[in-house]
């Protein structure tokens, strides 16, 4: 029964397309925000992608628990099968283009900051993928727009007028047609019978 099962469910996966267990846990993209601005994505096989990688630490980083005021700010969310979030870079550019990261392995991580060295590569990267995206289109309906006019109703069947002598309305006259026809039955068979005289038996 074990045998059937797993072969079953081996079908069932060629059949649907399901990764093998070698393609299993690799990062395929990464998703670039900047906070209440703009958002852009890089798929792994994206040269940018492994060219971002490079431009950040390669482990969780400890430095300054705060990065220097002002500037503008980048989330980076890395994903395994464009599902799983495994990676989360903080990248903080200041006014005079010194470039701040941040990087944890937990969500939950409050993370330290270090200061990188490429910052005009990193900060050219983060740009060029955020002008790349294409924002999604927004499709409004005006106000006064005229409503489309409601179908119109389907004509009846014939012989479903109320005046119709189909159904139950077959049932009415014809209960009232056969009282008739049994008060005239029953009448003319009274007057049909023999009527008895009543004769005096005395002389």
């Amino acid at each position: 029964m074990r045998r059937i099962l797993a072969v079953a469910v081996l079908a069932l996966a060629a059949a649907v397309g399901l990764p093998a267990a070698s393609q299993a846990g690799g990062p395929t993209s990464v998703l670039i925000t900047q906070p209440g601005q703009s958002a852009g994505a890089l798929y792994y096989d994206d040269a940018a992608y492994d060219a971002l990688l490079g431009l950040l630490p390669a482990d969780e980083t400890r430095g300054e628990p705060l990065a220097p005021g002002g500037g503008v700010d980048y989330n980076l969310t890395w994903l395994v099968h464009d599902v799983m979030p495994w990676r989360f870079d903080r990248v903080h550019v200041t006014p005079d283009g010194t470039a701040w990261v941040s990087t944890t392995f937990s969500a939950e991580a409050t993370g330290e900051w270090v200061e990188v060295a490429e910052a005009d590569e990193l900060e050219a990267v983060l740009t060029q993928v955020l002008d790349d995206s294409v924002a999604p289109e927004v499709v409004s309906i005006p106000a006064d727009a005229t409503p489309a006019p409601a179908p119109a109703p389907a004509p009846a069947e014939p012989g479903t007028a109320w005046f119709s002598l189909t159904g139950w309305r077959w049932a009415v006259p014809g209960v009232l047609l056969g009282l008739v026809v049994g008060a005239v039955a029953a009448r003319r068979s009274r007057d049909e019978e023999p009527r008895q005289v009543l004769i005096s038996s005395e002389a």
